[in-house]
């Protein structure tokens, strides 16, 4: 695949949203993300970097553009785990400021499968002056590299942990916090994750509600219901 095959590619991820199709499954977007899911090749990784320096305006397009090469890459990353991109993904929190953009990054990473001595550097360093909302969602990332092994992970997990509950807040605003981190304002928002994103706001919402507040997966469900409308 070639960067014009590649630009294409990221294009029709964008696909805007194609009210005659009834089943996911069928619009063009998620077509593309399935093609994406499937690639390994790490040659591609230089020219997705490419493509994102290419795209650093501040325009809704250009992020989407960023969002959606990065995505590409992390799912190579998933595929073919490669020390130098990983970096890269970490070292891209620092160059955007947009919320929804933050999150999509740590989002990407959450779920790579990292090995036991990859370093954690930059998503630590990211943590130190993180706002309340991305300081749980690298938590959530580095209490996953945690359960397989990495040792930075295992060391810097205690006082991650105690940072989150020193800017704990009450339950309400703990779901809405976690809700909107992920993009979801109302069930339409809802309705359109991917298994993924569904995945990533599950965890999430354990993490930081069930296990962390103590409450029920029933009285959870209860104030979601009664949030998300």
């Amino acid at each position: 695949m070639n960067k014009t095959q590649l630009e294409n590619l990221i294009k029709r991820m964008n696909t805007p949203y194609e009210p005659e199709i009834r089943g996911s499954w069928e619009m063009e977007s998620w077509k593309a993300k399935r093609e994406a899911e499937k690639l390994s090749d790490t040659a591609l990784l230089p020219v997705l970097e490419q493509i994102i320096d290419e795209h650093r305006g501040e325009g809704d397009g250009e992020r989407e553009v960023r969002r959606d090469a990065r995505f590409i890459y992390a799912k190579i990353l998933s595929n073919n785990f490669d020390e130098k991109g990983f970096s890269f993904l970490l070292n891209e929190l620092f160059t955007e400021t947009d919320y929804w953009s933050v999150n999509s990054i740590l989002t990407n990473i959450w779920f790579l499968d990292i090995p036991q001595h990859t370093k954690l550097s930059p998503l630590l360093k990211f943590a130190e002056n993180a706002n309340r909302e991305n300081l749980r969602m690298v938590l959530n990332v580095v209490s996953e590299y945690k359960k397989k092994g990495n040792k930075d992970a295992i060391s810097a997990y205690p006082e991650l942990y105690k940072k989150v509950l020193d800017k704990s807040v009450p339950l309400k605003q703990a779901v809405i916090d976690i809700l909107h981190s992920h993009g979801i304002k109302s069930k339409a928002d809802l309705d359109k994750q991917t298994d993924e994103e569904g995945a990533a706001l599950y965890e999430a919402l354990k993490a930081g509600i069930l296990e962390e507040y103590d409450i029920t997966y029933q009285k959870l469900v209860s104030l979601l219901n009664k949030l998300v409308k």
